[in-house]
This record gives C-alpha cells, structure tokens and sequence, in this order.
C-alpha cells in the first residue's frame, strides 16, 4: 500500500517525494521532482518540437501557440477536465501573393540580439564564440 501511494500520481505523493529528494540531495546527486503538470508539458513540448520538424521537413510552416484562455479551448474542443492542453500547434503552407510577389506588408517582428540569448558559463557573462581564424581562450568561470 505505501509503495503504491509512493508511486502514485497525486499532489501528496509528489510532495512526499520532493521532502525526501531534498533531504537526500545534500549526501547524494537526487533527481528533480516535478509535478505531474510539469513533466506532462515538458513532455508535450518535446513531441510538439518533434512534429514541427517533421511538418518542415515536408514543406509545411508552423506557428507554436501559449497564451491562450485554455478553460474555453477544452469546452470549445469538449477536452475532459482531466486533461490540459500546454500549447497549440497550427500547421499549414505558408501565404504566398499572387503570382509569388511579396508586397513587402509582412515585416519580421522584432528579435533579441544573440548576446542577450546566448551567456557562456553563467547567466549574463557574454559568449565567447570560436570562429574559423582565431580559437578563443577559456576564461575565468564566474
């Protein structure tokens, strides 16, 4: 009976094991324990980057979605309220005008500059990128 409590699901279960991780962690490498949600989205997201890919390799655009009033999603898709939907997947061709010209009315949003994504060794230390000419030389960590 315990192990299967242990071993179960539920909101009790994941803190039980979390307590005991915590407790464990200072005398040997634990594993995180996520919630159920957390594990099941992370998961969802792998597979929705996996057909995302596979939808491109066969010349199809995709537009991952989050953001969104999930509670109306589910009693527009009448989802059980067992289940979440993490995100949303639109997959298509791409608009193409007429004759293949491009009008120039779509403008690509704005982005982050790469040093503002990219940090080496700790968060917000500047990346150090090797290039064909010069081989950059480790420095110190943080």
């Amino acid at each position: 009976v315990v192990s299967t409590f242990l071993m179960g699901q539920g909101t009790i279960a994941t803190m039980m094991k979390q307590v005991a991780t915590d407790i464990m962690s200072p005398v040997q490498p634990m594993p995180t324990i996520d919630s159920i949600q957390a594990w099941s989205y992370k998961n969802t997201s792998l597979m929705a980057q996996t057909f995302v890919f596979s939808a491109t390799s066969h010349g199809l655009s995709s537009c991952l979605m989050e953001g969104y009033d999930s509670r109306r999603v589910k009693d527009v898709l009448k989802i059980p309220d067992r289940y979440d939907v993490p995100l949303m997947c639109c997959i298509g061709y791409e608009f193409e005008e007429e004759g293949g010209k491009d009008d120039g009315k779509c403008t690509r949003a704005p982005r982050l500059d790469a040093n503002e994504v990219f940090f080496s060794d700790c968060f917000g230390k500047e990346l150090e990128l090797i290039d064909d000419d010069n081989v950059v030389e480790h420095q110190e960590s943080c």
